[in-house]
């Protein structure tokens, strides 16, 4: 068992023998203020969703359990991951720290039960290495690449992004000294250390943001600070220059994932800096127009994806990065204005793919041979439509006399058909489809009420688009006939809402349905990832078979040398 497969397994095991996340924010105190992300893990929850036992008899689980190389140590924290030391009623939490450029520094925390176990444990898997004591932490470096600190209640390992090198065929990446220099070595220890004594104006320990997301009720949390990420990548440095950072500055993304019976429920909350959530706050888009998704002409919908916005909203939006008077410029040579755009649109907008299939496209052609050939090609085809909301007449007039200057003409091709009424324009792939959609018939669709109420709405059917385009793919591979065969057992739709403004940030919504809704989200990806482990698994072990035969087939017969 290979370098990446083994410190994938120890992660995950380590991941399911932390239980519940305090709804303190003491969880805070060990991670560094500026982190762009975090992850905290509820395993208390999840371990009741799914627990260790039933990972256990996974066929991925018990294919590393009887592999060769894999260690008797490792057997027995297999069988039972509390023998590493860590303390079952802990938590876990992972971060990345921005460095210099694109470097971070990542971390691994949770509680510690018995040290000595958790010293043993380590040295399994560095026997060289020898544990040094710096106030009051201990610090053990694991094979050069990384460093793990810890007192008598807490333990942090911790890496640089650097120091993670693509493993190559035929090197042996296992030895020691062969990630960190030695001056790494001292700066990643360093860093450790202090993990276990930062200020709480350097932590996330008073964060009311951080504090408001690990109290909501989850299984998982997840932390994004955009303003820290975009600061420290240097490809975005223009940024500033376009005054752009003013979107950015305190943007912060928290989410809140819950496994339920039948569906992974996902909460989001945006926030912003003070000026720029004054702005979403007086923009807020209005409920999404329901009577453009009643409207589809057709009862095969594939997605669906409609919104309200302020158009005036979007001419604040320009002028606060200063490319109002840029763009003016630009669309002022097609004889029309920002304002124009403004006035022209309601702020309604929906865009919708219908009738999914598969077509085959077939080409006759010669070959090298002069003999007349024939290829197919299968492709996905499908139907469209595309609306907006009108506002002004003759403001949008103004829109459409602009097209006409940018296209040369403004008419109908094969590919895209356009129409309007007084309230509606829309384009689509189908005249007659474009056509009944402005009459505005009353369809009825399951996610309809779904995706009302809300400024913001998705819906995508999976099941749908994964049993027309897998229909073909499924006849020319088995593992991928049995991917999308379990596929279609699993997965059933994807919907999202969201837009409003609530208690200081952008909320959204999504559930992720399944096509069981009877049984736990988590138990199921579980058996999901199992059987496409297993046809994995079945096809290494088929091609080593076939390689091992093609090899005793190329090695030459034994010379007879007597006689000789």
């Amino acid at each position: 068992m290979n370098t990446f497969i083994r410190s994938c397994l120890l992660a995950f095991i380590a991941a399911f023998i932390f239980s519940s996340c305090s709804k303190s924010n003491d969880e805070g105190k060990m991670i560094p203020k500026n982190a762009v992300f975090v992850a905290s893990l509820n395993t208390s929850s999840l371990n009741d969703k799914l627990s260790w036992d039933e990972i256990k008899q996974t066929n991925w689980f018990k294919h590393f359990y009887a592999d060769e190389g894999t260690a008797d140590w490792m057997r027995k924290l297999m069988d039972d991951p509390e023998k590493s030391g860590i303390d079952p009623k802990g938590n876990i939490v992972f971060f990345a720290q921005p460095v210099t450029g694109n470097s971070y520094n990542l971390g691994f925390e949770g509680s510690l039960k018995d040290e000595k176990a958790f010293a043993e444990f380590n040295k399994n898997l560095d026997p060289s290495a020898t544990v040094t004591k710096n106030e009051k932490v201990n610090l053990f470096i694991l094979r050069g690449k990384s460093v793990v600190g810890w007192n008598d209640k807490r333990f942090a390992y911790v890496l640089n992004s650097n120091s993670i090198q693509p493993v190559n065929a035929g090197e042996d990446n296992e030895q020691p000294g062969m990630g960190m220099s030695s001056m790494s070595t001292v700066s990643m220890s360093s860093f450790c250390k202090n993990l276990f004594s930062l200020k709480s104006d350097s932590s996330l320990e008073k964060n009311e943001r951080y504090a408001s997301l690990i109290s909501d009720n989850g299984d998982i949390h997840a932390w994004i600070n955009y303003e820290e990420l975009v600061q420290n990548n240097a490809g975005l440095g223009m940024l500033g220059m376009l005054k752009l950072d003013l979107f950015f500055k305190d943007n912060i993304s928290t989410y809140t994932v819950n496994f339920e019976d039948g569906k992974v429920n996902v909460q989001q909350k945006s926030y912003a800096g003070k000026d720029f959530s004054s702005f979403l706050k007086k923009y807020e888009g209005n409920k999404l127009n329901g009577d453009m998704i009643s409207s589809i002409p057709s009862q095969d919908v594939a997605l669906v994806f409609a919104m309200n916005y302020k158009p005036e909203g979007l001419k604040q939006l320009l002028t606060m990065s200063g490319l109002d008077g840029f763009l003016n410029a630009f669309i002022g040579k097609m004889g029309f204005s920002i304002d124009d755009f403004v006035s022209a649109n309601n702020g309604d907008l929906m865009v919708a793919l219908t009738d999914l299939k598969m077509k085959t496209d077939s080409m006759n052609y010669i070959d090298d041979q002069g003999n007349s050939q024939s290829s197919f090609n299968i492709r996905p085809d499908l139907n469209y439509i595309f609306s907006v909301g009108i506002g002004d007449k003759q403001s949008f007039q103004k829109l459409m006399e602009a097209g006409k200057t940018i296209s040369g003409q403004l008419s109908n091709t094969d590919n895209i058909k356009f129409n309007l009424n007084d309230k509606t324009f829309a384009v689509g792939s189908d005249q007659n489809m474009v056509n009944e959609f402005l009459k505005g018939s009353k369809n009825k669709f399951d996610f309809h009420d779904k995706l009302t109420g809300h400024p913001i709405g998705f819906f995508v059917d999976i099941h749908k688009i994964l049993s027309v385009a897998g229909a073909d793919v499924s006849k020319a591979d088995d593992n991928a006939k049995i991917m999308i065969d379990e596929s279609l057992k699993l997965w059933k739709n994807v919907f999202f809402t969201g837009g409003e403004f609530k208690d200081g940030a952008i909320v959204a919504n999504t559930d992720i349905n399944l096509v069981d809704q009877s049984v736990n989200s988590l138990n199921q990806l579980n058996q999901y990832f199992d059987k496409i482990s297993k046809a994995a698994l079945a096809k290494i072990e088929r091609k080593k078979s076939d390689q091992e035969m093609t090899d005793s087939m190329l090695m030459p017969p034994p010379i007879d040398t007597i006689g000789h």
